[in-house]
């Protein structure tokens, strides 16, 4: 199964990027210079979760 957007997510500066999310490997990609991947999250809301706190500083 391919990674799904779960929806958008702002970092420090405002700026908005998508968040994607593989429900069988659990890992979690921001559209932040291409795809990056941030960890890995047990639920859809812990892949929000995972991706603003990494997009914080950005």
């Amino acid at each position: 199964m391919a990674a799904a957007v779960i929806g958008r997510v702002k970092s420090g500066k405002g700026q908005s990027f998508e968040v994607k999310w593989e429900q069988s490997s659990r890992d979690v990609y921001v559209s932040y210079a291409g795809w990056s991947h941030v960890g890995k999250a047990s639920s859809a809301n812990e892949a929000m979760t995972k991706a603003e706190a990494w997009l914080y500083n950005k």
